[in-house]
């Protein structure tokens, strides 16, 4: 189960396309992107398959938390944020494990030019990102005295370079639509091997063999200058097929309060 050829090709010539974004004048950044600092909690559902445990998969629920801290200049805007998730109690059968997974990124978003749908003008921003992501994995069985972690933990993470490409569809004067994608396009990664006491070194992983993306749709209400509520859905995943296969994958419905400073 191997992304498509085209995902890489995808990913390149996004990246490639923010340079031509270094002109856009600062209103048009101003407009798209507001300052501030967001705090979001939310509640999902996480699958995950660790064949360093267990060639099955474990499915549960989950509850999340992250915070935002966003900046605008001139001529782009930087995100700085965290990303806490938790499933207690994920199972297969009556065999059950905690995972706890967490990311910190940091990207500048310069416009492009807005698109026409429909007669609505969408704001889009493309950049450069940065993204170091951990995954932590215990399974809930009974030890033996002297049991190594090994037996019963593993884990993984990735430092990622990619892209952060967003979306923004004003509804009226109170309400926007907004969506975004980060992904990661190369890597360093390391974490558990596939036989007790074998952990792996850091390896450089291409999006074929270690990939963390992310995806969110959000509807922001702004009732005043200073704050503003949203309510949306996030879609994570994070795929390893190097030293050992893991696939985990994360979705959660959220709420944010913005701060705009």
């Amino acid at each position: 189960m191997r992304p498509p050829g085209t995902l890489l090709a995808v990913h390149v010539l996004l990246l490639a396309a923010s340079v031509k974004c270094f002109g856009q004048d600062s209103a048009s950044c101003a407009s798209l992107y507001g300052e501030g600092i967001t705090a979001q909690g939310g509640i999902g559902y996480c699958a995950v398959r660790d064949d360093h445990m267990s060639t099955e998969r474990y499915a549960g629920a989950s509850s999340s938390a992250a915070f935002q801290w966003s900046r605008v200049h001139d001529t782009y805007a930087f995100r700085l944020g965290m990303q806490y998730q938790n499933a207690p109690a994920i199972k297969n059968h009556n065999v059950s494990a905690e995972v706890t997974s967490g990311d910190v990124f940091f990207s500048d978003i310069y416009p492009l030019s807005p698109w026409s749908v429909f007669g609505t003008e969408v704001n889009i921003g493309l950049g450069p990102s940065a993204d170091m992501f951990a995954y932590y994995r215990r399974q809930h069985i009974a030890l033996n005295p002297g049991t190594t972690p090994d037996v019963y933990e593993s884990g993984a993470y990735l430092f990622s370079l990619g892209v952060r490409l967003e979306a923004s569809v004003p509804l009226g004067d109170l309400f926007r639509a907004g969506a975004a994608l980060q992904t990661g396009l190369l890597s360093l990664g390391g974490g558990s091997g596939s036989t007790p006491n074998n952990a792996s070194g850091v390896e450089l992983l291409t999006p074929f063999a270690g990939l963390h993306a992310a995806s969110e749709i959000v509807i922001s209400y702004t009732p005043f200058t200073l704050f503003s509520l949203a309510a949306g859905y996030r879609f994570e995943i994070v795929r390893v097929d190097s030293w050992n296969y893991l696939v985990a994958a994360g979705d959660n419905a959220f709420l944010s309060l913005t701060c705009h400073l």
